[in-house]
């Protein structure tokens, strides 16, 4: 089943290296998607994939950078994937 997860952390997310972990995470993972800072200074993560990956990814982004964020917000859609790989996205 191809699931998508949006995933917008809160914390000190910014200028600590947060998109380029993600980015080596997720390139040991068969998903897609982006990771990107949002203008009030969270990072928002969507990740598309089969649902064992996808979440086996997030777990890995949680668990290496649980010193950066304090909470989340996580939504979860089913359907197809929207891209072809998985990258950083500029706001």
């Amino acid at each position: 089943m191809t699931v998508r997860i949006q995933v917008t952390y809160f914390g000190n997310v910014q200028g600590v290296g947060f998109r380029w972990n993600v980015i080596q995470i997720a390139s040991s993972y068969s998903v897609t998607g982006y990771v990107k800072n949002l203008a009030c200074g969270n990072v928002e993560m969507i990740v598309e994939g089969n649902r064992k990956e996808v979440f086996l990814m997030v777990g890995e982004v949680e668990g290496k950078l649980k010193d950066y964020w304090h909470s989340k917000e996580t939504e979860e859609r089913r359907g197809d994937p929207h891209f072809e790989n998985f990258q950083v996205l500029h706001h």
